[in-house]
């Protein structure tokens, strides 16, 4: 048997060349990525190294922060979890790919668990969003009901639970045989079941109800908050108006008593008749502790109406056109080219490594345990090292001079 290797540089392929003593020869193609491929390949890794460290900080601030142990941040906890596991396990075996020209050297079988695991962790993810937005519209709309602790908490693990087994329940059907590959696909290729019945139904599920859900959620959180903008307005204003009549009144009075007081013999320290009653002191102080608290929820709830704007905008900037392509394309008869999949696959996942920037943005108590959790302690440590480091002065040994010159 004759053996002949060659390289051919023109093009990105390396090939072997086996001569069989019967005459036959096979060829051996391995790819060699060029300089965009290397680039995009460090890129990638960057983006992977993010969204590890992102999500990892949100799940140990909320661990360990007890400001941070609330039922929202259950969901958000849920949420970083799925994003963590992409970026563990989808996102390095696509940069694998990005190395060997899309070509799938892992086997059929770890091809169909990657695919499933893409379709599961992604799914959670953004149905973990979907559930923060119902999240917040229960808190916006039922304060009083929502606020018992003990039923909200088991309502968001309850939802939590719905979440995941929504999830599987989408990536499920084509491992059980219910929409089977196409059986003259390439081994070399590993992609997303194409079969047009599962990509509606999952599209659907993944991606387009939960889209729906989001924008009614929102939309009907800002208009409740809105209404509570021009309620409260409103009695600002209503009670803006007796308050200034009053106090016109008042100074009236006192200008006329402190009149009648210089050309009258009685002085002036008897208790004044224009003090307030302490039954209206009273009365008025609730009317503004009232006035404030409600002042205090609205601008709550309007804050947190901008952080959810801002995950639902950066939800659909990363996965609209992923699932526009993925469901036109088994009923386009021209294929898409072959970089705008894995491009816009890769533009979703940016998605789970924004998402704890988003939190950390707009969230002081996030900041504070990201502080914590990372400059804090290196400050810590560097600080310690120094000190172990610095040599402390010998004591100096003095003598008491007791002669005399």
């Amino acid at each position: 048997m004759a053996n002949q290797t060659g390289n051919y540089y023109g093009d990105v392929y390396q090939w072997n060349r086996t001569v069989s003593t019967d005459g036959r020869d096979t060829q051996t193609e391995y790819y060699l990525p060029n300089w965009t491929d290397l680039v995009l390949a460090g890129l990638f890794t960057t983006l992977i190294i993010v969204t590890i460290v992102g999500n990892t900080l949100v799940i140990a601030a909320v661990i360990t922060t007890r400001r941070l142990r609330s039922v929202t941040n259950c969901f958000v906890s849920s949420l970083a979890a799925a994003d963590l596991l992409v970026g563990l396990a989808v996102m390095p075996p696509a940069v694998l790919l990005q190395l060997t020209g899309g070509t799938w050297e892992l086997g059929e079988v770890l091809c169909d668990s990657w695919v499933s695991l893409d379709v599961l962790l992604c799914t959670a993810s953004i149905l973990s969003l979907c559930a923060i937005s119902i999240d917040r519209y229960l808190a916006v709309t039922q304060p009083l009901i929502y606020s018992r602790r003990r039923r909200s908490k088991r309502l968001a693990g309850l939802m939590i639970v719905a979440v995941w087994v929504l999830a599987g329940a989408i990536t499920s059907p084509p491992l059980l045989g219910c929409f089977p590959r196409a059986t003259n696909r390439d081994s070399k290729k590993c992609s997303y079941n194409m079969d047009s019945s599962y990509v509606i139904f999952s599209a659907m599920g993944s991606f387009f109800l939960p889209l729906l859900v989001m924008l009614y959620v929102y939309g009907r959180i800002s208009c409740v908050i809105a209404s509570r903008h021009r309620n409260l307005e409103a009695t600002e204003s209503e009670n803006a108006q007796p308050r200034r009549n009053v106090l016109i009144e008042r100074a009236k009075s006192i200008r006329v008593r402190r009149t009648e007081c210089v050309t009258s013999t009685v002085t002036c320290d008897r208790p004044s008749d224009d003090a307030e009653p302490p039954s209206s002191r009273k009365k008025s102080g609730i009317v503004r502790s009232h006035q404030q608290s409600s002042i205090n929820r609205v601008a709550r709830e309007t804050k947190t109406a901008g952080t959810l704007a801002v995950v639902v905008g950066g939800f659909v900037a990363c996965w609209l056109p992923f699932f526009i392509l993925y469901l036109a394309t088994p009923f386009v008869p021209v294929d898409p080219p072959d970089v705008l999949m894995p491009a816009l696959t890769w533009l979703g996942w940016i998605n789970s490594a924004i998402n704890p920037f988003i939190y950390a943005f707009y969230s002081a108590d996030f900041r504070l345990a990201f502080w914590r959790l990372t400059c804090r302690k290196c400050f810590k440590t560097r600080t310690n090292m120094d000190r172990g480091n610095r040599k402390l002065p010998a004591p100096a040994n003095w003598k008491k001079d007791t002669s005399r010159t």
